[in-house]
C-alpha cells in the first residue's frame, strides 16, 4: 500500500514537471516571434526620420513659406532632410496670402540655409502663382536668401492669354520677375 501512495505521488510531480515545462515553452515560443518585416523603412540612411512633417520658415512670427510631407527622414552631419510627397506654400511679406503653391513627388531641404531642392520623375512639378500663372517644370530649386526659384530643365508657362516655353528658369518673387533662359518660345492666345 505505501508504495503504490509513493507511485501516485511521483506521476503527479512528474505531470506538474511536464505542465510547467508545456508552460515554460510557450511562453518562450511567443517572446521569439519574428518581428513585422518593414516594407518602406522610414529611416534608411538617416539619422532621424518623421511621418507628417512640417517644417516653417518665419520672420517675427510671420510665415514666409511652409513645406509639407508625407515622409522626411532628417541627415544631421549634411544638415539637410529628404522629404517625399511634398507640399510647398510661399506666403506674402504680412504672412497672409499664399503667393505660390507646389506639389512634388520628393525633395531636400538644407537646413542650413532654407534652400529646397524638389523634383518630380514622371509628371511635371505645376508652380501655380497667385497671379493666375502657373510655371510646369520636373525640377525646383529655391534659394531662401534671394527668394528665387531656378531650373535648368524645359519649362512651360501658362497665363492669362499666354504660353512661354523653354529651358531654364529664375523667377525672383520679390519683384515678380521670371526669366526663361534658353531657347524661349511664347504663343499668344486669344
Amino acid at each position: 500500500m505505501p508504495r503504490s501512495w509513493i507511485q501516485w505521488i511521483l506521476r503527479g510531480i512528474i505531470l506538474s514537471l511536464a505542465g510547467f515545462l508545456g508552460y515554460v515553452l510557450m511562453q518562450q515560443m511567443q517572446l521569439n516571434q519574428p518581428s513585422p518585416v518593414i516594407t518602406e523603412p522610414v529611416f534608411e540612411t538617416a539619422d532621424a526620420g518623421i511621418e507628417g512633417f512640417v517644417y516653417r520658415q518665419t520672420d517675427e512670427g510671420r510665415v514666409l513659406w511652409e513645406v509639407e510631407a508625407q515622409r522626411a527622414e532628417r541627415h544631421e552631419s549634411e544638415q539637410r532632410v529628404l522629404l517625399k510627397q511634398v507640399q510647398v506654400r510661399l506666403f506674402d511679406k504680412e504672412g497672409q496670402e499664399q503667393e505660390m503653391q507646389l506639389a512634388a513627388e520628393e525633395g531636400m531641404i538644407d537646413t542650413a540655409n532654407g534652400d529646397f531642392d524638389l523634383r518630380n520623375q514622371d509628371e511635371l512639378i505645376a508652380i501655380e502663382l497667385a497671379n493666375g500663372y502657373t510655371i510646369l517644370t520636373p525640377h525646383v530649386h529655391w534659394v531662401d536668401f534671394e527668394q528665387t526659384i531656378s531650373t535648368d530643365r524645359p519649362v512651360t508657362i501658362h497665363g492669362p492669354g499666354l504660353i512661354i516655353t523653354g529651358i531654364g528658369l529664375i523667377a525672383e518673387l520679390k519683384t515678380e520677375k521670371l526669366v526663361v533662359l534658353d531657347d524661349v518660345h511664347v504663343q499668344i492666345a486669344s
